[in-house]
Formats: C-alpha cells, sequence, structure tokens
C-alpha cells in the first residue's frame, strides 16, 4: 500500500495539476516521484463461452424482429459475463489482492480539488483568493477550499500548514 496506494495516486494527481496549471517545475512540490504500478490490474476472469447470435431468417422474420432477439441474447450474455467479473472482483479484494480506497463525498471535481492544492502549494495562492475564482462555472467558499486542500495534503502524505 505504502508504495503503490492512495498516497502515491493523490501525489501523481497533484504532479498532473501542477503539469495542466503550467507551474514551472521547480516550483513543484519536492516528493520522490510516485511509484506506481508496473502493470495495471486487468481482471483474470475470461468469459467463459463465446456468444452465439441467433439464426436470421429473412424468410420468416423482419430484421427488427431478429435484431430483438439478438439484443436479448446480447444482454444475456453480458450479464452472465458481468457476475463472473464480480465474482472474481470479490474474491481478489477478501485476498487482498485489491484495496478499497475510502471515497469522501466531496462533490467538487476531483480535478479542481487537486488544482487548488497545487496553487497552494507551488504558487502560495491564499485560501480566500482561491474561493474568489470561479472553477467550472462554479463558486466555492473558503472554508469548503481549505477543507478540500487540506484532506489532498493529509492523504497525499505532505507537510500540513501549507
Amino acid at each position: 500500500m505504502e508504495r503503490c496506494g492512495p498516497k502515491q495516486w493523490a501525489r501523481m494527481r497533484i504532479l498532473q495539476a501542477c503539469e495542466r496549471l503550467e507551474i514551472p517545475v521547480k516550483l513543484w512540490p519536492k516528493f520522490p516521484f510516485p511509484t506506481l504500478p508496473r502493470r495495471p490490474y486487468r481482471h483474470a476472469y475470461r468469459p467463459s463461452k463465446c456468444l452465439s447470435l441467433p439464426e436470421f431468417c429473412p424468410l420468416f422474420e423482419s430484421e427488427a424482429e431478429w435484431k430483438v432477439k439478438a439484443q436479448s441474447r446480447l444482454d444475456e450474455f453480458m450479464e452472465r459475463e458481468l457476475e463472473g467479473f464480480r465474482r472474481q472482483l470479490e474474491r481478489d479484494l477478501e485476498t487482498g489482492f485489491l484495496t478499497p480506497i475510502k471515497q469522501t463525498r466531496e462533490t467538487t471535481p476531483i480535478e479542481v480539488r487537486y488544482e487548488w492544492v497545487a496553487k497552494r502549494i507551488c504558487l502560495r495562492i491564499s485560501y480566500n483568493d482561491l474561493a474568489r475564482q470561479k472553477y467550472q462555472g462554479n463558486s466555492y467558499t473558503e472554508d469548503s477550499i481549505k477543507k478540500s486542500v487540506n484532506r489532498v495534503i493529509t492523504e497525499a502524505g505532505l507537510r500540513q500548514g501549507t
């Protein structure tokens, strides 16, 4: 978890925000470059059966009728496959191969939260000045920005009070 967990993802998102905002690299936070998993998680679940579409008999049915039957089979196939994937995911969570990341009830878009952190850490913009700016047409209070920034800073394992 320490090497590839939420702290590393938070740090990566801060660096991405710095890059998006075109902040000079020399102002970026100084922490070891995040190490992320080499291989993305790919479920090991393989489809059990191939999809077989119903036979189309143009003399006895219309294209629309055949499409309905084919769509029904496709829906059934996808449900079976998704159920198998869900079982595999549950096993991976139970064995600890995957670890769920705690979700927040935050309604502010993630890219906005990380841009606030980048502006606060790198450019030393005050919370009051951040609150004066509109983000994607929305206004945020100084208090809500401060809470979001401090939550991200804690998650990234950076020093509080920035």
